[in-house]
């Protein structure tokens, strides 16, 4: 028997059910819960935006439960805001950022093809976050620094020679320019391969298996990094995830962080010198430049294959 357009359904068995009913006259479940403006999965009277979706649920301005109908906020008349962006380019440096939905993925070294410190092959569930499209680039470091570290001069090659204190530094003087209207940070080492891998696929490299099209690395760098995007993209539209220069983490690099890591958003806290950094550079070889590739280096120290990459939390209204 074909089912009824437009007729609506129990969440919890499906059952076809009239709009002004209170509960599912086959399991009981109630109906009367609100509904998400955009997926109308069901939702919890308090939520500000749906964990399905992301779409906005209140009102910005007045806290107000959205309707479905697109046409804003029936109280106040504000606009809503719908889904997030895909995209943020804040307005300072020009920096780019992509939406990196919320997901759970197998982190770790699913190849075997790494060492000891890649393992175990974990779950981890991640809240969204942005990241930004390349790694940050000489001209957007010159905007806020008195002094570029790099040895190789290049207005879009990446900074270099960037100790994690200084990586910090450049972060602060962002949010400072933008006067609070983001928060910006280092990623997550969960985040950072997370994103790698195009929020979980089944890249070895970020963006596929072939390094060549996807990396600079020793054998095709010509000992030198390389304006960032030359390379091809992942999935995500993230260029030089793998290759031309490792990136900090926000992580205390342990060897065996990956057997206490929280199943929710996994921040490695337990201090030590060293932070974790990822995806190879210049002047290492391509199993470097692996997406499950780990490595610790001293918070103090830098290097002409070392810069960052940030990520960028909205803040709710």
């Amino acid at each position: 028997m074909s089912e009824t357009p437009n007729v609506p359904k129990c969440p919890k068995c499906g059952e076809e059910v009239e709009r002004e009913w209170r509960l599912c006259p086959a399991c009981e479940h109630p109906l009367n819960s609100p509904l998400c403006p955009e997926c109308a999965k069901p939702v919890k009277e308090h939520w500000v935006r749906c964990p399905f979706c992301e779409a906005a649920i209140l009102c910005p301005s007045c806290k107000t439960r959205l309707s479905a109908d697109g046409g804003g906020c029936p109280s106040c008349g504000t606009a809503s805001s719908g889904k997030l962006p895909e995209r943020i380019v804040e307005p300072v440096v020009g920096m780019e950022f992509v939406l990196a939905k919320a997901g759970s993925f197998s982190m770790g070294d699913r190849f075997e093809e790494g060492i000891e410190n890649e393992t175990p092959v974990h779950d981890v569930e991640l809240d969204r976050f942005y990241i930004a499209k390349y790694p940050v680039t000489q001209s957007q470091w010159d905007r806020l620094m008195p002094e570029n570290p790099s040895m190789f001069s290049g207005e879009n090659r990446p900074v270099e020679r960037v100790s994690f204190r200084k990586a910090l530094e450049f972060i602060k003087k962002l949010a400072e320019a933008n006067n609070g209207l983001y928060d910006f940070g280092l990623p997550s080492e969960a985040q950072w391969e997370y994103a790698a891998t195009s929020c979980g696929g089944n890249d070895k490299y970020a963006g596929g298996e072939d390094p060549e099209k996807l990396a600079w690395f020793e054998d095709n760098s010509g000992g030198t990094t390389h304006p960032a995007g030359k390379k091809a993209p992942n999935a995500l539209g993230l260029y030089d995830m793998s290759g031309n220069v490792w990136e900090w983490c926000l992580d205390f690099y342990k060897q065996d962080a990956y057997r206490f890591h929280d199943e929710r958003n996994p921040l490695c806290r337990e201090q030590c010198s060293d932070r974790v950094i990822r995806g190879g550079g210049w002047n290492t070889d391509a199993w470097s430049a692996r997406c499950a590739r780990r490595f610790g280096f001293p918070e103090e120290g830098s290097g002409p294959s070392l810069g960052f990459r940030i990520v960028l939390f909205p803040k709710e209204n």
